[in-house]
């Protein structure tokens, strides 16, 4: 035997402690002292494996601390394990030591020597604080309380999960806070100096600060109501606080409902004190009512009585109301549905006749004793006022015809023209995609004519523009004759007709009534000053040519077919085809003139003043887009607006002359000539571009500086997402919104109420004819009503003479615009009009 062996032989016999030896190779006993035979008494533990003394789920534990990768021989490695007899114990808690025995003879076994140490007193005490500190965690995470320790004597502050997590923090790492001064900056502004005067008396140990609430941001930005708790556990040798631990908690919820409840307990107190209603308890046994002062004063009882007989009230109710007064509480039955009645009484005191409320409800008390419960009021006013609103409402009902029928003019005058009184553009879209589908599903053709009056404007330089109304009159009456029982004649604008016409067969029909239409249009039109005679160029598409391209295609075809007619000469007809529409592709000249202009900067604004009907004083500043040519002179928007609109270049356009409209503004501002809000008119395609508004921020405008005028006809009825959002951003900016051209579109008074304008343009059409239309005149007041009603300013452009201004302000029109007034005008020129105005207002 070595000398290890020997001398472990001689541990096993004089150890106090428990030890074995062990064959690790297969845990199995070699020798044992005493004290482990006790372990299992009656048992031989040599022999036997040492995992028959050790839990089965702490065999693990054995195998690591003799395996290979224990350590090297002769270190002592140590563990805690339960060891017992298997299967079922006892097992007792024990610190085992293992050493694993130098291996002196070649092909010795490996053999470790083990202690055991019971510890199963301290192991069982620990256990059970573990499981103790466990249960209490849970309670203090289950009833949501977070626990805090400030330690000012070693500066040490401690703050639970709980305490974390309510706040919003992580739950490890260090908080957003370094010192009670930034935690303070967390409180609320109105809790802050309470907060800070309580944590200085939680440190001088006043016990009235160890329990108070507060509000606190949350990490995410709202606020929360602590209901903070605290209590000292250590102190200096003053007496003072050393240690201070506590529970915070979230009450938020019950501070809320308090608020909540605070709020609706307000509301109830103001509602009855308000209301002026009277309680009551009246005992059916006995007949007494006990009542409030309320009850007395109802009833005009002088006296106040607490409690009188309830006979002393049937004696003040109306005869023809006492046999429902008294019926109500009769039928009352216990937990049944509250009764309530309504009847006249002659008030004891002055004999006024009051009508009175009643509301009762059966109780039955824990003695069996029968009392109805229940409230009067005075509801003599109000009974008053269902009879005033009785008569209101017949007047409102005689009002609102009115209303309708202004309505129906104005829907009626936004589907057809004004001075034709054929159906307008819209009518003529709505009628052909109805023909259209309709044809879908039927052999029949549809064609659509459009037509173009020759030379129109020539007529009005020579004869004047009311010798050309009068030739548009003509013109329309012309094709109403010509047209059959199903054709749709409709004007589409300025000098344009179209006719829509259903067809069986062929398009000899269709050539058949363009060269008709151009003989009764060639026959004398009397004007004043002499006779004229027109000739019309006539472009025809079909449905059929077309194919399934639909209405959209037919007008544009139409569009196409007559620039084709035009182009060859005066009266002249053309039938599209594809080939046109490509010629008309090729001719690129026009758009990249207009492209040059953007680029160059050609396009400027020009100003039209706006005046008060009433004084003639300047109130607002339309501006208009102009072309500057090469010569000096200046394009109207009519000759490029069209061909930028088809070239989605408006934006563009309306960039630069608001951009340059506002510098002239700001100029003006610094010049000291006070000059009104500016109106700019804004396209919907400008209006649909989500840059609009990033750009508008940008200039930063004073409120009410800028107005945007949008086309009634477009897009009161039909936004898309975006111009909606860029409706609601403009007004934020201060920016106000006009309707122009009002009364030439389809607008409901739904969508008008949904846009909610600050001002309705009436539109040039709807004026001009005034001085000799007592139906137009008719028109325009119903939409002064309007805007009157929904305190909206109305503004007529189109005043052109002394008798359109006098007409307009005598219908009540707050701004006028027109040639009569201002001819549209340069940036000098304006600047000029607005120094002679203020010199005239300081003389």
């Amino acid at each position: 035997m070595s000398g290890e062996a020997e001398l472990a032989f001689a541990v096993l016999e004089q150890s106090p402690m428990a030890v074995a030896v062990v064959e690790l190779d297969g845990q199995t006993i070699t020798a044992t002292n005493a004290n482990f035979e006790t372990l299992a008494p009656g048992t031989k533990a040599q022999g036997r494996s040492i995992l028959e003394w050790i839990h089965a789920d702490d065999h693990p534990l054995l195998r690591n601390l003799v395996g290979p990768t224990s350590g090297v021989s002769g270190r002592e490695q140590k563990c805690e394990m339960r060891i017992g007899r298997r299967p079922d114990g006892p097992w007792r808690w024990m610190l085992v030591a293992a050493t694993v025995l130098p291996e002196n003879e070649a092909g010795a076994r490996r053999r470790a020597l083990f202690y055991f140490i019971d510890i199963h007193t301290q192991k069982s005490h620990e256990l059970l604080e573990s499981e103790r500190a466990r249960r209490w965690n849970y309670a203090l995470v289950s009833s949501g309380l977070g626990v805090w320790d400030h330690d000012y004597r070693r500066q040490e502050y401690f703050y639970s999960q709980t305490w974390r997590a309510m706040r919003g923090y992580a739950s490890t790492g260090a908080t957003p806070f370094a010192s009670t001064e930034q935690w303070l900056q967390l409180v609320h502004p109105d809790d802050r100096d309470f907060v800070a005067h309580a944590i200085e008396r939680q440190k001088a140990g006043d016990l009235k600060y160890m329990n108070f609430e507060y509000r606190e941001r949350h990490c995410d930005g709202h606020w929360i109501w602590i209901e903070c708790r605290g209590d000292a556990v250590e102190y200096f040798p003053d007496n003072r606080p050393s240690r201070i631990i506590g529970t915070d908690q979230d009450v938020t919820d019950r501070k809320d409902a308090e608020a909540l409840l605070a709020h609706t307990r307000q509301r109830l107190e103001m509602a009855l004190t308000t209301s002026r209603i009277g309680v009551f308890e009246h005992d059916r046994a006995t007949g007494t009512v006990y009542a409030d002062a309320r009850i007395c004063e109802i009833y005009g009882f002088d006296d106040q009585p607490e409690s009188f007989d309830i006979q002393r009230v049937f004696d003040l109710v109306h005869p023809e109301d006492l046999k429902r007064a008294a019926a109500g509480s009769a039928g009352l039955t216990p937990g049944g549905a509250p009764a309530s009645s309504e009847f006249r009484i002659h008030r004891e005191n002055d004999g006024s006749l009051r009508h009175i409320r009643h509301l009762v409800r059966l109780h039955i008390g824990e003695d069996g004793q029968e009392t109805i419960v229940g409230i009067n009021w005075d509801v003599t006013e109000e009974v008053r006022l269902r009879q005033d609103l009785v008569t209101a409402k017949q007047l409102a009902e005689a009002r609102n015809f009115e209303l309708d029928r202004a309505k129906s003019d104005i829907e009626y005058a936004a589907l057809h023209d004004y001075l034709t009184a054929l159906p307008n553009r819209r009518f003529l879209e709505d009628e052909l995609e109805r023909r259209v589908s309709i044809a879908a599903a039927s052999d029949v053709n549809v064609g659509l004519l459009q037509i173009d009056i020759d030379d129109f404007k020539g007529i009005n330089s020579a004869y004047g523009h009311g010798a050309g109304d009068r030739v548009l009159s003509h013109s329309a009456q012309t094709l109403l004759d010509l047209s059959k029982h199903n054709d749709f004649v409709a004007r589409m604008g300025g000098d344009e007709f179209a006719m829509i016409i259903s067809y069986d067969g062929g398009c000899d029909r269709l050539e058949q009534t363009a060269k008709r239409i151009q003989l009764e249009l060639a026959k004398p039109v009397v004007l004043d000053d002499g006779r004229v005679r027109l000739s019309a160029s006539i472009g025809i598409a079909t449905l059929e040519s077309e194919g399934a391209g639909g209405a959209a295609a037919m007008l544009r075809d139409s569009d196409h077919a007559l620039k084709q007619a035009k182009s060859k000469g005066a009266g002249q007809i053309a039938f599209y085809t594809p080939g046109i529409r490509f010629s008309d592709a090729v001719d690129r000249k026009p758009s990249d003139r207009l492209m040059q202009a953007i680029d160059q900067s050609e396009f400027v604004p020009f100003y039209q003043p706006q005046y008060d009907a009433e004084t003639l004083d300047i109130r607002g500043i339309e501006t208009l887009a102009r072309w500057r040519q090469a010569d000096g002179s200046f394009s109207e928007p009519s000759s490029f607006i069209p061909l930028a609109q088809s070239l989605n270049i408006m934006n563009m356009i309306d960039a630069s002359i608001l951009s340059q409209a506002l510098e002239d503004h700001r100029r003006w501002r610094e010049d000291g000539l006070a000059p009104p809000r500016l109106s700019l008119n804004l396209s919907p395609h400008r209006l649909s571009d989500p840059a609009l508004v990033p750009e508008l921020q940008r200039t930063e405008l004073p409120a009410g500086t800028l107005t945007f005028e949008l086309l009634e006809s477009i897009f009161l009825d039909q936004q898309d997402d975006v111009s909606a959002y860029n409706l609601k951003q403009i007004r934020r900016l201060g920016i106000n919104i006009d309707v122009d051209d009002f009364g030439t579109g389809y607008t409901s008074i739904t969508g008008l109420l949904k846009v909610a304008p600050n001002g309705l343009k009436i539109a040039r059409e709807l004026v001009m004819p005034l001085p000799r239309s007592y139906d137009q005149r008719a028109i325009v007041k119903s939409i002064v009503d309007i805007g009157k009603t929904l305190n909206i300013e109305v503004i007529a452009e189109g005043v052109e003479t002394r008798q359109h201004a006098r007409i307009l302000t005598e219908l009540g029109c707050d701004a006028l615009q027109g040639y009569w007034l201002a001819r549209p005008m340069p940036a000098d020129a304006m600047e000029t009009l607005l120094r002679r105005k203020m010199a005239e207002a300081s003389a």
